[in-house]
């Protein structure tokens, strides 16, 4: 799989919209048959949490843990398997009355030879998936 960007303006400032963003632990909220296991404590480098996406024991692992933490400005975390490699790179700008935010991410199953074969069929739906859920963040941020 390979690196793709989506880029959302939203109408709040960004300390309100990196309030939902950098939610992590919440993003199961957002995401379809995703559930978030978090380690206890605030966001900070270091901190780890796991999504697991799909039903009972059909669910993908995705282990992550955060690189970068800069309220209101941008995270980062790295994938570190053991389906799963890659990272996302989130940095918000003021724009206007609004925020322009910036998402980068590297999505590749596990093993590197498997990711390159079916990356021509899984980036374009975790482009869309990644999008629909930043979608869903955008609304919660509009009804604060």
């Amino acid at each position: 799989m390979g690196t793709f960007e989506i880029v959302r303006t939203w109408d709040a400032d960004p300390d309100r919209t990196f309030d939902v963003l950098g939610d992590l632990p919440a993003y199961g909220q957002f995401q379809p048959l995703t559930r978030i296991r978090a380690t206890p404590g605030p966001i900070a480098p270091g901190w780890s949490f796991v999504a697991y996406t799909g039903l009972g024991p059909a669910s993908v692992v995705d282990r992550m843990v955060v690189t970068a933490w800069a309220p209101g400005e941008h995270f980062e975390i790295v994938k570190i398997g053991p389906v799963l490699d890659g990272w996302a790179r989130v940095h918000l700008t003021p724009e206007g009355e609004g925020t322009r935010i910036v998402w980068r991410e590297e999505i590749v199953p596990r093993p590197g030879w498997l990711g390159r074969r079916v990356g021509p069929v899984s980036d374009p739906l975790m482009r869309w998936f990644t999008g629909r859920s930043l979608d869903r963040m955008g609304e919660r941020v509009s009804a604060r």
